[in-house]
């Protein structure tokens, strides 16, 4: 007990000599920035005295959750210039939250702990820094937050070199994790997490994402799911660079691609592939002669968040659960899904450039292209095609050619799911100005279009992931 008492003197008169240098560093002429970023590294580079001079895990969290309070009362009061941030930011009271879970819920694995604070204190310190100093491109945040790729990338490289160092040097992984893997996927989280985070609140989600990668990945996965995320990361940025992603996207792209690269092997990584390289070139084909037609559409061209998940959700699910139950038919079921993503978007880029009018699935009348339900031959067609292409790269990668009947039928069974309920229960409206039925809540004239049928919450995203789902379904019983 009395090393621990000893121990609540050192981190108090330690977290006091931190806030004091970020004061003094301010005004000295320090930037407010710069001085909060002193007290940030200083006080997260406590974990390890924390870890290191605690011996009761209840006493050990004491200095964090007194922080916390404390940060709260300073931040409303307005006590301290050097932490001063907006009213609404609370980014000092939430890193103050989570270093206190992370040593409650990991003090048997220091490791763990200790690289989750680290990716805070260091690889957001970092971003800050790069990103107001280099940062040249810029993304919004779903809450209207302005963030850098140069930023969030070098939040990504430092994480990584820290954690790195953390699972080196100290104890609580398993002998034989791979580190380099574990800490290249813990960066890519982290890196997510940072992107997602307002109000000061990535201050809470980035320790604590990455403290959970560290806790729960198994060795098996590690290499797996490291190289994934990496891999994902890459063609993530490089899409968003070329205007196929946008910033959501690419987190999309990561939360897809990591499962399915990582767990599912050279055969979904090569189906996953085919769909996204394949499906991304037909949306810029022929652009000028399906401009007409896509503006009715809710979403076109570059790829969002809830574009990424729906086409690519279902995929991931099961390339997860291939890798906890190692029952094949999750591989089954993942390729299922892929070649119905394939197949629908063949089906939406090529069929609206059909000479004749589609007809609509459920009465066989005939509509204006690009109407949600509406079917044509060249779409069928276009269809068959594209579950035969992702299935034809699965087979290159590995996979049995007898499987190819079988994922054509469940991507052209996928794309109908599609249509029967773009035809039925889909969100659908119509612009009295224009006379025309569109996805759009306000129509390209800029006049709010008034339901029409369907049902408000079911939009296209929600739409593609039944479909796929159903893709997934009759693969998973071949």
């Amino acid at each position: 007990m009395s090393q621990d008492i000893q121990a609540l003197f050192w981190s108090y008169g330690y977290v006091g000599v931190c806030v004091a240098a970020g004061e003094l560093a301010l005004r000295g002429g320090l930037s407010r920035e710069l001085a909060r970023k002193i007290i940030h590294v200083g006080v997260g580079f406590w974990i390890f005295g924390t870890l290191g001079l605690f011996e009761s895990r209840g006493l050990a969290v004491v200095p964090s959750a007194t922080a916390a309070v404390a940060n709260w009362y300073i931040h409303r009061k307005r006590l301290l210039k050097a932490v001063e941030a907006e009213p609404d930011n609370l980014g000092t009271v939430w890193f103050a939250v989570a270093y206190s879970l992370l040593v409650w819920l990991a003090w048997d694995r220091p490791a763990v702990a200790a690289g989750g604070v680290m990716a805070m204190a260091v690889g957001d310190a970092v971003a800050s820094l790069v990103g107001r100093r280099f940062g040249r491109h810029r993304y919004e945040t779903f809450h209207g937050e302005h963030k850098s790729l140069e930023g969030s990338l070098a939040l990504c490289a430092s994480t990584f070199v820290a954690v790195l160092a953390v699972l080196t040097w100290m104890p609580g992984v398993a002998p034989d994790m791979p580190r380099v893997p574990l800490a290249l996927l813990c960066a890519v989280v982290a890196t997510c997490a940072e992107a997602l985070g307002t109000k000061g609140r990535d201050n809470l989600w980035v320790p604590l994402s990455a403290g959970a990668v560290l806790y729960l990945v198994p060795s098996a996965h590690a290499w797996g799911l490291g190289v994934g995320a990496g891999i994902a990361l890459a063609i993530g940025v490089l899409s968003w660079t070329r205007g196929s992603l946008s910033p959501s996207g690419v987190l999309g792209a990561i939360l897809v691609g990591t499962p399915v690269f990582g767990l599912a092997g050279a055969v979904g990584a090569a189906a996953l592939l085919g769909f996204f390289i394949s499906s991304s070139a037909l949306s810029k084909t022929f652009r000028a002669r399906k401009a007409g037609v896509e503006e009715e559409y809710a979403k076109t061209g570059t790829r969002d968040l809830g574009q990424a998940l729906a086409n690519g959700g279902v995929a991931a699910v099961a390339a997860v659960l291939l890798g906890v139950t190692g029952d094949a038919r999750y591989s089954l079921a993942m390729l299922g899904a892929l070649v119905a993503a394939n197949a629908d978007t063949w089906a939406t880029e090529l069929g609206v450039l059909s000479r004749s009018p589609p007809r609509l699935v459920t009465t066989l009348r005939q509509v204006p292209p690009g109407t949600s339900g509406a079917v044509s031959g060249a779409g069928l067609l276009a269809s068959t095609a594209g579950a035969a292409f992702v299935g034809g790269v699965a087979v290159l990668a590995g996979a049995p050619v007898a499987l190819i009947p079988w994922l054509v039928l469940a991507g052209v069974a996928g794309s109908l799911v599609d249509s029967l309920l773009g035809a039925t229960v889909q969100d659908v409206r119509w612009c009295d100005a224009c006379a025309r039925e569109t996805e759009r809540r306000v129509h390209r004239c800029g006049r709010a279009a008034r339901p029409l049928r369907g049902f408000s919450w079911l939009g296209n995203d929600t739409v593609n992931v039944v479909a796929t789902a159903a893709g997934a379904l009759v693969a998973f019983w071949a």
